[in-house]
């Protein structure tokens, strides 16, 4: 309990400090928004690009582990967009944005400790973070830019791909830290230097920002919102390993050692990224603000519980 403690705690601080600040009015509300494009335009590309170019890329893992990892994420973000679209009647940017909080996974900020924590490398958590990257926040971005300028869903879906990945600072950022890998390209001391302090602000910034959110947030949330905030919460905190325990488990024989991954880093909470897109396309924002903040609480309890287990 104590070390995964030492690793969420500064998430706790940061949302704290956030929430003080707007509760005591020291910065106005607009400062939410700027804080949030700072974050998705300067600091999280440079963050994704410097993790991305000094990950072990190269290095196979296990197809297996990553197939079951996807089809788990993929199996929940279905269960949980049915939930959203088709039960709480949300709008098609919501139900984007809600299957996101239910089951997009924290790979980088508590991932990543955590499983270096746990098994002694990054290596599972890496590949978990590049499928997400490249793979499903291309899709959702995509989906999102495509809603957010009311085109064709269908046929504006394939257009925008192209565009979304050319321009959008995050996914950019990381697939051009991909190729520095692949390519193993030496980034020079006074550029990553840079880069590097640029993108550790990110974090605590898009985490201080989610505090002026929870701080900020003086309507009262009907019963419908919450109810699906808790619904979120577990299928994220819960739903979300236990899927990918039964594929792991029964369906690609996952050894010990990549199974215990597999469920760890699916019990991950809800990514940051919810919020900072929920800011960016000014959906959703109250509802993935507190998925964010109650996930990660729950994550305390129920990651414990697991690398316990394991």
């Amino acid at each position: 309990m104590l070390s995964v403690l030492s690793i969420t705690a500064p998430v706790f601080f940061f949302i704290g400090l956030g929430y003080i600040f707007a509760r005591y009015k020291i910065f106005p509300i607009e400062a939410q928004k700027i804080f949030g494009q700072y974050v998705f335009y300067c600091a999280m590309p440079c963050y994704l690009f410097m993790a991305m170019a000094k990950a072990p890329i190269h290095m196979v893992a296990n197809i297996d582990y990553i197939i079951s990892f996807a089809l788990g994420l993929v199996v929940t973000a279905v269960l949980t967009w049915v939930v959203a679209y088709k039960c709480f009647k949300c709008d098609p940017a919501q139900s984007i944005l809600a299957m996101m909080a239910g089951s997009y996974t924290n790979s980088a900020f508590v991932g990543i400790p955590i499983i270096t924590m746990a098994f002694g490398e990054s290596g599972p958590v890496v590949v978990v973070a590049l499928f997400q990257i490249v793979i499903v926040t291309t899709f959702i971005l995509t989906v999102l830019d495509s809603l957010a300028n009311k085109e064709q869903f269908s046929w504006g879906l394939l257009k925008s791909i192209p565009r979304t990945v050319a321009l959008n600072p995050i996914v950019g950022g990381s697939l051009l830290g991909i190729l520095f890998s692949l390519m193993h390209v030496e980034i020079p001391d006074i550029v990553g230097n840079s880069l590097d302090l640029l993108g550790r602000a990110g974090i605590p910034t898009a985490l201080f920002a989610l505090g002026l959110s929870l701080g900020q947030v003086r309507q009262k949330l009907s019963q419908s919102s919450q109810n699906l905030i808790l619904i979120l919460v577990g299928l994220k905190n819960i739903i979300h390993p236990l899927v990918a325990w039964v594929i792991g488990f029964y369906i690609f024989d996952l050894s010990t050692m990549w199974l215990g991954a597999l469920v760890v880093v699916s019990a991950m909470p809800t990514a940051m990224n919810n919020f900072i897109f929920a800011q960016k396309y000014n959906s959703f924002i109250p509802e993935a603000s507190q998925v964010v903040f109650i996930s990660s609480v729950v994550s305390l309890f129920t990651l414990s519980a697991l690398l316990w287990l394991i």
